[in-house]
């Protein structure tokens, strides 16, 4: 338990749920009484948790007060633990039912207020990116949550099946929400403006990584943005060394922990390129590049990661390369030198929910 808790980056929090309700639980059994279930140690219900799908967990948070509360409280840790699942609309991606199933092909329903007609852009931080193009706003919602973050009247024309990216940030300044279309624009939230920077070198993606923003270039050159809130940009630009320009059909930019890498959607050959930030090089990840599996969104949206299975709770990571939802159905999986590429049209992460990208100004 004491590693499954580590992982999630919420240490001091999951060490001190269950003093804070051990006492009335130990009373029931010293005296040799019959607990409820409502009664259960926390302990063991952490435990029960923890082995639980995607879709029993809400199960599991329903049966009453006390489980429902206990299961809110430690939603960050489960949701850490779990691996990505495929997410998608009723209708199209404009409609205001939303479905996500899990590796064992279990699905769950969530409706998402003011979502229909809307664009879907991709996910950020957990975040759906939908887009309006009556009101020309922005709207990000958590599936989960619902929590809702709103951005204003974006004055740049935007075509419905554009390769439009989104990423989200927090700063001294709150949530900053930057957009790449043709150009880079970001917008505080609660601010009415946007903010424009251009690039006489063409971007291809954008990426946040380690407290920074990250710019991916047509000549396959990477460039660090610092965002300046007060008004001012600046661009820092990455030199790349012994680069030689990869045959990459639409590249991307993920991340995993420590490593920024470089991928495709599709290539002829399966090739991923890792950014050496402190040569400012592109190098070849082979040792350490069968850690990790790369789930890559098969469509124009940005909703991809690499992971490491290790980093979910032990009955997921044993269980998710068994599924044939992971294998076939309608992904195609791919494997060279170790490679494992998972294709959805949209992947929703759930520990992105509890890992938000912090801006280093």
């Amino acid at each position: 338990m004491t590693k499954t808790r580590n992982m999630t980056g919420n240490r001091n929090h999951d060490d001190n749920y269950a003093s804070s309700s051990s006492s009335s639980s130990k009373k029931s059994f010293d005296k040799g009484d019959v607990a409820s279930w409502s009664d259960l140690n926390h302990d063991v219900l952490f435990l029960v948790m923890m082995q639980l799908g995607f879709v029993d967990f809400f199960a599991f948070s329903g049966v009453c007060k006390s489980w429902r509360s206990f299961a809110l409280s430690q939603r960050n840790a489960y949701m850490a633990s779990i691996p990505p699942m495929s997410i998608w609309s009723g209708v199209d991606n404009q409609d205001s039912y939303w479905y996500l199933k899990d590796f064992k092909e279990k699905t769950c329903k969530t409706i998402i207020p003011d979502s229909t007609g809307r664009i879907c852009f991709g996910l950020t931080c957990g975040y759906l990116i939908l887009f309006s193009k009556e009101t020309r706003d922005f709207l990000l919602v958590n599936p989960i949550t619902r929590h809702e973050l709103r951005f204003p009247f974006y004055p740049l024309y935007v075509r419905t099946y554009e390769r439009i990216r989104g990423i989200l940030v927090f700063s001294v300044s709150g949530w900053v929400f930057v957009v790449l279309n043709k150009k880079v624009s970001f917008c505080i939230e609660g601010k009415r403006g946007w903010n424009h920077v251009s690039s006489t070198v063409p971007v291809l993606d954008i990426h946040a990584f380690k407290g920074k923003i990250y710019t991916l270039h047509t000549d396959f050159c990477v460039s660090e943005l610092r965002l300046n809130l007060n008004g001012r940009r600046k661009w820092m630009l990455f030199e790349s060394k012994n680069f030689r320009k990869p045959d990459l059909s639409h590249p991307e930019l993920v991340s995993s922990g420590e490593k920024l890498y470089l991928t495709c959607e599709y290539s002829e050959q399966d090739k991923v390129l890792e950014l050496d930030v402190g040569e400012m090089k592109w190098v070849s990840p082979e040792k350490t590049i069968g850690e990790y599996a790369f789930f890559l969104s098969s469509g124009w949206k940005k909703s991809s990661a690499a992971i490491r299975p290790e980093s979910w709770a032990a009955s997921h990571s044993t269980q998710y390369k068994t599924f044939d939802y992971f294998l076939h159905a309608n992904n195609e999986t791919r494997q060279h030198h170790d490679l494992f590429y998972y294709y959805e049209s949209m992947w929703y992460f759930p520990h992105e929910c509890v890992n938000v990208n912090i801006l280093d100004e």
